[in-house]
Formats: structure tokens, sequence, C-alpha cells
């Protein structure tokens, strides 16, 4: 695996009831590119989480992906383990990227 750095910054949106994070890459102090993700609940089937008291599960759309293509399934990995720590395991995304 390419050795890379991501530095990950969080902002909340009220009115989406979201959290976005903006991640960018780094290979030895050269940009390689950003990718933004949002984070939220999973919509519908609300009113059955209601009445069993569960909680919906988080979910994240990658909404923004530009790093360079050598680096495409490193910079996956390295966003799906983050996602992983904070407890979101389903990533939806347009870019057919796989990781």
């Amino acid at each position: 695996m390419l050795d890379i750095n991501m530095k990950v910054n969080p902002s909340f949106f009220d009115d989406e009831c979201a959290i976005v994070f903006s991640f960018s890459f780094v290979r030895e102090s050269k940009k390689i590119g950003e990718a933004i993700i949002y984070t939220c609940e999973e919509s519908g089937e609300e009113e059955i989480y209601a009445i069993h008291g569960e909680q919906k599960e988080k979910i994240a759309y990658l909404r923004e992906f530009s790093i360079m293509e050598e680096y495409h399934e490193s910079s996956m990995r390295k966003i799906q383990h983050f996602l992983n720590i904070i407890g979101i395991k389903k990533c939806i995304n347009q870019y057919n990227l796989v990781y």
C-alpha cells in the first residue's frame, strides 16, 4: 500500500442534520487529492424504529472524490477505516470505487 497521509476536517450542518468530513491526502508533502463525505441517518422506516426504540443506521455518501488515480484504492481504504472507527459501515459512492 502506498504511504499517504490523511487529514480530516469535520463540519456539522444543522439544517441537514449531517456531519460532513473533508479529507485531504498528502504524500511526501505533496497534495494528491481531496474527498468529501456526508454522513447522516439512513432515511425510511422511521415508524418502525420509533416503535421498537432502535437507532437508525448511520450512512455515508461520497460526494466529491478528486484524488490522483494511482492513489484511489489507498485513499478509499483510509476513508473506510475512518468510517468504521466512527461506527459507519455503509458508504455509498457514485464513482464506482472499490476498496
